[in-house]
């Protein structure tokens, strides 16, 4: 192979794997099947509402948490997305997530009262 030659074919790998991770960015709905799978966590439809279970023994409680403010940010590449939860019996407790999307799958950034 020649230089020429070599250089197109890299050039049409680079072109066909970004093709391939800019097709598997994840979503938003995405985003709501990845916290049921991962924490177990039901939402609605834009997951501005969530309903987490806590099991303490043999008690277990299931609390809703509203979406207090949050951001998605969809890339060329990635996704983004970071929610801020308040309990909707007790104001003062909260929980956060901070996530970014790439080729398909979530990745916690980390996260502020764990779910």
């Amino acid at each position: 192979m020649n230089k020429r030659s070599t250089f197109l074919f890299v050039m049409a790998v680079i072109v066909a794997l970004s093709i391939v991770t800019i097709l598997n960015r994840p979503t938003e709905q995405d985003f709501e099947k990845w916290l049921q799978k991962e924490y177990k966590i039901d939402c609605n439809e834009d997951c501005s509402i969530i309903e987490v279970e806590s099991v303490s023994g043999d008690i277990t409680e299931r609390t809703k948490f509203a979406d207090a403010s949050g951001s998605y940010s969809p890339g060329i590449f990635i996704s983004r997305i970071s929610r801020q939860y308040k309990s909707l019996d007790d104001p003062l407790h909260s929980k956060q997530i901070n996530v970014i999307g790439f080729n398909g799958r979530f990745y916690p950034l980390h996260t502020h009262d764990e779910f």
